[in-house]
């Protein structure tokens, strides 16, 4: 047995998902393009693929899969496992049957095929500082588990995820795609496929004032349009609010993201609209 380390042998892995909005469910496709530029037909092969990021020094590459993903996709790194084979920290995808990949050829394989796996389509919107900003699209947000209970039970190799839905035709139509990171098994994820212009926040800072030598007082306003048939609600997150921030008044009940953000649920009927207010302290 003769074994060597080789340039030219490649992988990376796509996802194509169909979102049912009246099912609240996404089928999922997993596909792995093999590329092969080494020179060399590999006939009749034995394929296995790790899925990882191994550092390797000096200038030598990374045949393996890689991914550097334009944003964070996971909401919550999952904590389960399964049979799946692992090779240290790297999981093992070998292919089901024998392959042959020629010379300057790409090749899809399927690796995961996931029927009817719960998901929901939800709107978000972030404004980094308390300022005042023009209304702007919220994003649209497609949300799934990667767990047993949630259908895919499996980790995902990174890749890019593509998402479609059918039109009143029955057609499938790309609505948007999204960076997916090495996720574990039970993760919750985030995809965000695009922006909703009929749903819009607008911002405004209605005062602000100092209370003290360290600490100011800030309020508010948030006007969250809907321009749809269908009510909808939108997770309206407000950064620049570290833990000593002190909220005093506030329309709807917030919520602690992380250490600098707070966060709402705000419901908008069909058609129409809705105001947030909040009234906060915060310093140094």
């Amino acid at each position: 047995t003769l074994t060597y380390l080789t340039p030219g042998l490649g992988w990376t892995s796509d996802y194509v998902t169909l979102f049912d909005d009246a099912k609240q469910t996404i089928d999922v496709q997993g596909w792995v393009t093999l590329t092969n530029n080494t020179g060399t037909d590999y006939t009749n092969a034995d394929v296995l693929l790790v899925a990882g990021n191994p550092n390797q020094g000096g200038n030598r590459r990374m045949y393996q899969t890689t991914y550097s993903p334009s944003t964070g996709t996971i909401d919550e790194a999952g904590t389960e496992s399964n049979n799946r084979e692992r090779l240290g920290d790297y999981y093992l995808y070998p292919l089901g049957e024998r392959t042959t990949i020629a010379n300057a050829q790409q090749k899809q394989v399927s690796f995961l095929d996931v029927k009817s796996a719960p998901a929901r389509n939800t709107y978000e919107f972030n404004n980094g500082w308390l300022a005042t900003n023009e209304a702007a699209s919220a994003a649209s947000v497609l949300k799934f588990s990667t767990s047993r209970s949630g259908g895919l039970g499996d980790q995902l190799p990174a890749g890019t995820m593509r998402v479609y839905m059918r039109d009143q035709a029955g057609d499938p139509k790309f609505i948007g795609e999204n960076a997916l990171d090495h996720t574990p098994a039970g993760s919750e994820l985030s995809i965000k496929t695009g922006e909703a212009f009929d749903v819009t926040s607008q911002a405004t800072l209605v005062s602000q004032e100092k209370v003290s030598k360290t600490r100011s007082r800030y309020e508010m306003k948030y006007l969250v349009r809907n321009a749809r048939p269908e009510a909808v609600t939108v997770e309206l997150r407000q950064g620049g609010l570290w833990r000593d921030g002190e909220v005093k008044a506030e329309s709807l009940k917030s919520r602690r993201i992380d250490a600098r953000t707070l966060g709402w649920s705000v419901p908008v009927p069909a058609n129409g609209e809705r105001v947030l207010t909040f009234t906060v302290e915060t310093g140094w």
